[in-house]
Order: structure tokens, then C-alpha cells, then sequence
């Protein structure tokens, strides 16, 4: 998911004469050049991505990832707090946020402008990334200083070794990453237009996933968070199941329908989206309101363990919806309003038009600042606006995790609302 999603860039068709084609043979040649140096390098210094949905307009985003609401909002706050101490002690803080998802590689190819067909250009900027939604929102978490481990599945591949290499030096542990040698790594095709600040992705999915048979509790020893993102589905469902029956609390990160997520939804506490999936969900339960807030309504009126939807929306900022009096309705004297939900919007993260360089994994970075808080015992407000710091550092550098901060570029820029110490 993408700080903040907004809109999708549309795949473009791929020719035997197209630039696109173009670009990979230039992404191949790329790619041996790298293989042959990995071989040789003891360690890598890469950075990642993700396949979110942001796109940046070319307005500056404010400042200090405000929060617009009403007094009565605060009680909203309040709910989220309590949610989170009833299921958190202080010594909780120091436990393992498990995560089970994508995680791959990002072959990112820099370019003025996207070329017309048939065309012939130049990258300005190649790199290799580690990518994945799940995988980059526990690089940022174990940047933050958190203990963070990854459960998914990946090739017995050079791919595979670098993505092990790249997980371990952000902090996350890696003893449930099974590597198998009946599928490749998954990798993505990333072009980043720099005129339009949009990329555009190619992925090549594994050929094996993991399955439900391959989890087991031991995953969730001294675990006090679990986080998916709807790949692998019936892996995470099981997962989900999981930590529901022990009491560990459960976020989902959805961009779009994927077989089996209807019964993924179920297991979660909290759901991580972007603009556009609340209409996807409300629309398929017969509400065809085009209003997001209506429609994160819809989500927690349909799924009654969700204690709250954020969506992100990019340069636009994040949205939440929070359920208030455990979903039930209540009369006010004189008024005739609906009380059982609250809203409130965190507005994006103050950085020039000109320093956001790529939007890949703004969301990922979004959903590890909440996180953040969250395990903490803090209100979702700090939350969101930590989320926003986050997402605005990662857009100032190509892929998905290099740009996102470490605990102590943290504590130095937005000490106000990185706490580390329980409130």
C-alpha cells in the first residue's frame, strides 16, 4: 500500500521493437554486470521497492502531518489506545512484529520520460532493489528499531541471496524465509518517469507460494504483532487464525481483490488501504457510493473484528475511519446522527516537488510509522502522523527502503511524535 497512494500508473504493451523491450535487454545486461559483482562483494549496499500505488503531483505536500479533527474525534484516539494496552504491556514493546507477504526484487530503471513506441533512450539511474509490500514495511519497522521477522517464501537463487543479504542489514530476522529450489525469486521491472513522477511495474510472480501446511505457532513465539499484505493467502489466513487465538493483534494491507481474501479480511484487527480499494469492497456489498469515508464504512459494518480502515491518498494524505461504541448505534438527544463511527484525516507530510525523486512503497513506509506507535501504546493520531514523516523520507530516494529513516534520523528530525518511551 502504498505514504500515500493515489492512482495507478498504467503497463504499457511490450513489443519485440518496443522501447520497453528496449529497457529490458538493458535491465538483463544490468543484471549479469550485478551477478558477476555480487560474486565478488561481500557485502551489498542496496536499497528497495514495492508495487504500491503512488503517484505525486507536483505540489508540495504540507508540513508536520497535521491532523484535522473535531474534539469529539478524540474519543476515536482514545478507542484505538485502549485496543492497543488491553493487548500490549510494556514488555510487549520489545517482542517481534511478525510479518508474512511479498518479497522480492526491484530491477528500478531511472528515465527523463517515458518513452513513445519505438523509441530509443537512456536511463539517468539503475539499481537493484529489494522489494515486496510486506518486506518493505519490516525493513522500515527494523530501521525504526523494532525486532521485526519475515515469514514468506523464495527462489534457492542469487535473487534469493541478495534478498536475504538486504532483509538481514535492515533488521529483520529471516529464520522463517523458506528458499526453495522449485520456484525463482519473484522480481518486478520498475521505470520511474521522472517528468510525470510515476513508475510503472512488471512483475514476474514466484511459482510456488507458501502453503498453510508450512506455518505453524512457533512463528508467533513472543510475538505482539502480526502483519500481512495478502499475498500468499491461504498461508496468512492461516497465520491470521493464529494470532487471533492467542490474542495477538493483526494488520492487513490491501491494494486489491486477490482469491481468498474475503476470508483473510476476517482474521485482521486493523486494515491498511489505498484510494481506491473501499470502493472495490463496498461496491462488490451493493453500496455504489463513490465517497471513500461512506465506503470505509461499509468495510467495518461488513467485517466486525476491524476496529478501524486507514486509507492513504498521496500528496492528499490518509483518512481514517475508526469504529466507536463497538459498532452499535446510540441516540443523542436532538440529534439524529450516526455515532457508531469517526473520522479523521492526517494531512501528507510537508517535501518539495522537487525532492521527491520515486513513489514506490510510500504506502509500505505509511504502514510501518502507525505500526510504530501502535506497538507502543500510542494513539493512532501519532500514528498517522509518523506514518506521513516516514512515507515523505523514503520518496526522496529511489526504491522502496532506502530512503525511509533509522531510529536515530528519527529521534533527531520529529522527536515530538517519535516516542520512545510508553506514554
Amino acid at each position: 500500500m502504498s505514504s500515500s497512494p493515489s492512482s495507478n500508473p498504467q503497463l504499457r504493451p511490450v513489443g519485440s521493437k518496443s522501447p520497453l523491450f528496449q529497457i529490458l535487454l538493458c535491465f538483463s545486461a544490468g543484471l549479469a554486470a550485478f551477478r558477476i559483482w555480487c560474486r565478488s562483494a561481500s557485502v551489498l549496499s542496496i536499497a528497495p521497492t514495492t508495487t504500491t500505488t503512488t503517484t505525486t503531483t507536483g505540489t508540495a505536500m504540507r508540513r508536520s502531518g497535521h491532523l484535522n479533527t473535531r474534539p469529539s474525534l478524540r474519543r476515536g484516539v482514545r478507542v484505538i489506545s485502549s485496543l492497543i494496552s488491553r493487548k500490549a504491556t510494556e514488555e510487549e514493546v520489545l517482542r517481534r512484529i511478525v510479518g508474512l507477504g511479498s518479497c522480492g526484487v526491484d530491477f528500478l530503471a531511472q528515465v527523463e520520460e517515458y518513452p513513445s513506441p519505438d523509441d530509443k533512450i537512456r536511463t539517468t539511474d539503475f539499481k537493484v532493489f529489494g522489494g515486496g509490500n510486506a518486506a518493505n514495511t519490516l525493513s522500515a519497522l527494523g530501521k525504526l528499531g523494532n525486532s521485526a521477522q519475515i515469514v514468506t517464501k523464495i527462489g534457492k537463487d542469487p535473487n534469493g541471496e541478495m534478498i536475504m543479504k538486504e532483509l538481514e542489514s535492515a533488521g529483520v530476522g529471516v529464520d522463517f524465509v523458506l528458499q526453495s529450489d522449485r520456484t525463482p525469486s519473484p522480481f518486478t521491472y520498475v521505470i520511474v518517469d521522472k517528468k510525470s513522477s510515476t513508475r510503472t511495474c512488471i512483475h514476474t510472480p514466484a511459482t510456488e507460494e507458501l502453503s498453510p501446511d508450512e506455518i505453524s505457532g512457533e512463528m508467533l513465539d513472543n510475538c505482539s504483532w502480526v502483519h500481512l499484505d495478502g499475498r500468499h493467502t491461504p498461508a496468512a489466513t492461516k497465520l491470521g487464525e493464529l494470532a487471533n487465538s492467542k490474542g495477538v493483534l493483526v494488520s492487513l494491507d490491501v491494494e486489491k481483490d486477490r482469491p481468498g481474501l474475503a476470508k483473510l479480511l476476517t482474521k485482521a484487527n486493523m486494515l491498511f488501504t489505498n484510494s481506491k480499494y473501499p470502493h472495490i469492497f463496498a461496491e462488490k456489498h451493493g453500496d455504489d457510493s463513490k465517497d471513500i469515508e461512506a465506503n470505509m464504512k461499509t468495510i467495518l459494518l461488513q467485517l466486525p473484528r476491524l476496529q478501524f480502515v486507514v486509507s492513504t491518498m498521496g500528496a492528499d494524505g490518509s483518512i481514517a475511519v475508526v469504529r466507536e461504541n463497538n459498532g452499535e448505534e446510540e441516540e443523542e438527544e436532538g440529534k439524529g446522527k450516526d455515532n457508531r463511527f469517526l473520522t479523521f484525516r492526517c494531512q501528507a507530510w510537508q517535501i518539495d516537488a522537487k525532492d521527491i525523486v520515486d513513489t514506490t512503497g510510500a504506502g509500505d513506509a505509511y504502514i510501518a510509522g502507525v505500526i510504530h506507535a501502535l506497538v507502543r501504546k500510542q494513539s493512532l493520531e501519532s500514528g498517522m502522523k509518523l506514518g506521513s514523516y516516514v512515507a515523505a523520507k523514503k520518496l526522496t530516494r529511489l526504491g522502496a527502503r532506502e530512503g525511509t529513516p533509522w531510529r536515530s534520523e528519527a529521534i533527531a528530525e520529529v522527536p515530538g511524535i517519535f516516542h520512545v518511551e510508553k506514554i
